[in-house]
């Protein structure tokens, strides 16, 4: 674990300052390069050999939680070689540009060494994006191209970033933050002489070159070796073996049960149990929907705050660190969604909450306050935070997780949330239901049906009638770049609903909802199996 630990931060420098850790290496940078790529595989490799041999039988809990955690990381990482993710990048939501754009807001400045540092691997940065343009050349022959779409929503972005000012350049970013003229100018002269021409050579090679080579399809079953790269995708993103046909069966069956209850409660509202009918005039209803991007960022803190306050009622655990705030960079206003990021363990960077705010006329309240709980409290915020303050096995449990157990831990959160008295009306509450969990559908829909996009957003449309046709084509897309990470959602909150069943079935009146969460929370983001194994003893021992 030890190794592990120094080798993220070894082979990728910038995550060290991301993660604020001591001794960081703030002028190194991730060789993206195949050899780079190699080697850092070779010492995976080296690693998984060494946790393969442990005894597992003479380890304490600490170490028991800290070998599950690292057995499944690296197990996960070899299986998804076969996927040659490094060849296919280039995308609206995780390009190298809103990749640096993360690491600049970390960047440290304000004294000598650390704009020495910075200017260090700002000069590095045209050489990782040279690697990254040569790796998606390289997929682009091999067959790993990205859909068309895809690669066009990436060159609208390059070009935004090229014709941007100076000060709206997320390269630019670390000078905005310090108060030294020559600084800014040093940096300014790195940005636009040395950085935006490699910028603008990628932005040409993808509309000269890339764009005639991406495929008309999303789905990656037709890229080498695609269905074997779908199914290690989702063990990656879930950290369970399930099969794509099995949980575009169970999503099915889950999307129903929800629509029981829309039924239920649209009756209530509107008089309607037709779940059609029940939608249009959900649809029709002025009262849903927000008239300034100012409306929405108030809901969502106004949520925020009223779950914190309610805590103490649901759970033991409670994290110190607070969560800000900000609305989405404009870069990503028309692409991006909303989302939480961590912050650091010494307070030096606040945990934030990014909030989309783009065409508030189409953003429901019921909507902004689900994902405020999704996000916050008692989801993401919670679960995480605590995560860095509570873990007493390896360190190396703060920076390896799945999204089957932090994404099903949110949805469960929202739910949750409905049982907290924390949604301010029965139409929010009915937005939060009528979220179903499409992921399990639309995801293996597309990379194992092969579902076309305009089938994957004419379903979505259906099903998620209280998104705008812009917020589902944002959704199809990131299903087309992530492969598996949308079933995390459902799959994850139906795992925690399964576990709290099981608890208060066996239990009956012995069951502690607080204990519970209690129990769910205290190891971390730990493989959804391992959960299960640890919920079972503690059922057994309350016996």
């Amino acid at each position: 674990a030890d190794s592990y630990v120094s080798n993220m931060f070894k082979f990728h420098p910038e995550w060290g300052t991301y993660e604020g850790i001591e001794n960081a290496d703030h002028s190194g940078l991730t060789d993206n390069s195949v050899p780079g790529l190699r080697a850092e595989q070779c010492a995976e490799d080296l690693l998984f050999s060494l946790v393969k041999s442990v005894k597992v039988g003479e380890l304490s809990k600490n170490d028991l939680v800290t070998y599950n955690i690292l057995l499944e990381a690296l197990e996960s990482s070899i299986n998804m070689r076969i996927c040659n993710k490094h060849m296919w990048t280039i995308n609206p939501m995780d390009a190298f540009y809103i990749y640096f754009m993360y690491i600049g807001n970390s960047q440290p400045v304000n004294d000598s060494l650390s704009r020495e540092n910075a200017i260090a691997r700002w000069k590095k940065i045209p050489q990782y994006i040279e690697n990254d343009m040569e790796n998606n050349r390289c997929g682009m022959e091999e067959g790993y191209a990205l859909p068309k779409i895809i690669v066009s929503e990436a060159i609208d972005q390059l070009e935004q970033l090229i014709s941007g000012p100076l000060d709206e350049n997320i390269f630019y970013i670390p000078a905005m933050r310090d108060s030294s003229l020559a600084f800014k100018e040093e940096l300014k002269t790195v940005v636009l002489n040395e950085i935006m021409p490699v910028v603008e050579n990628y932005k040409v090679f993808l509309e000269t070159e890339y764009l005639e080579k991406g495929r008309p399809e999303l789905s990656i079953s037709t890229i080498p070796n695609g269905k074997e790269c779908y199914e290690a995708s989702i063990r990656s993103y879930t950290s369970l073996r399930e099969k794509p046909e099995v949980i575009f069966n169970c999503g099915q069956e889950a999307i129903a049960i929800r629509e029981k209850s829309i039924s239920e409660i649209g009756n209530e509202i509107y008089g309607i149990s037709e779940i059609p009918a029940i939608q249009k005039a959900f649809r029709a209803d002025k009262s849903n929907y927000f008239n300034s991007k100012e409306e929405i960022l108030e809901a969502a803190q106004a949520a925020i705050t009223s779950a914190k306050n309610k805590l103490p009622e649901y759970f033991n655990l409670i994290p110190k660190a607070d969560v800000i705030v900000e609305p989405i960079p404009e870069i990503e206003e028309k692409t991006g969604f909303s989302r939480y990021i961590p912050g650091l363990e010494d307070g030096s960077r606040p945990s934030v909450y990014i909030q989309q705010t783009y065409m508030p006329e189409t953003k429901t309240k019921g909507d902004i306050e689900t994902t405020a709980f999704h996000e916050t409290y008692p989801g993401h915020h919670l679960q995480i935070a605590l995560n860095r303050e509570l873990i007493k096995s390896h360190p190396v449990a703060k920076y390896l997780g799945n999204s089957g157990f932090t994404e099903g831990w949110a949805r469960y959160s929202e739910s949750l949330a409905a049982e907290m008295g924390l949604y301010t009306s029965e139409k929010s509450k009915l937005t939060m239901l009528m979220g179903l969990p499409t992921g399990m559908v639309v995801d293996p829909g597309i990379h194992y049906i092969n579902w076309t996009r305009e089938e994957a957003i004419e379903y979505t449309l259906q099903k998620q009638t209280t998104w705008s046709r812009v917020e589902v084509e944002q959704y199809v897309d990131r299903i087309a770049v992530m492969p598996g990470q949308m079933t995390t959602y459902g799959v994850g909150e139906m795992y925690f609903n399964f576990l709290r069943k099981k608890a208060e079935k066996e239990l009956g009146d012995r069951f502690d909802l607080k204990d519970f969460h209690g129990q769910c929370l205290k190891n971390g983001t730990i493989p959804l199996n391992f959960l299960k194994t640890e919920v079972e003893t503690w059922i057994k021992n309350q016996e």
